[in-house]
């Protein structure tokens, strides 16, 4: 780990794992990928054309359930990796 990600690591760090998981993993990673996924997936199954009908609503629902958890163990993942690294680096 180079001097300059550890320091913005440690910044992150001090911020704690809490921090971590809810705005890198929840609403930085979950609830923007799960609005991509259901929007490219309405598109492309409706042959390249928007409709924001029930069924878009069910799957924006469901997404936005499903890749927020998704999110959290993601962040859970990089926190741990990250913090692996760091210890190392030390």
């Amino acid at each position: 780990m180079r001097a300059s990600q550890k320091s913005k690591w440690e910044r992150t760090r001090s911020k704690g794992k809490k921090h971590f998981l809810i705005y890198n993993g929840v609403i930085g990673w979950g609830i923007p990928t799960a609005i991509i996924f259901t929007f490219l997936t309405e598109f492309l199954e409706n042959n390249y054309s928007s409709t924001f009908d029930t069924s878009f609503i069910m799957t924006l629902l469901k997404t936005l359930i499903i890749f927020p958890v998704c999110g959290y163990f993601w962040g859970l993942w990089v926190w741990k990796w990250t913090e692996k690294i760091y210890k190392k680096s030390l």
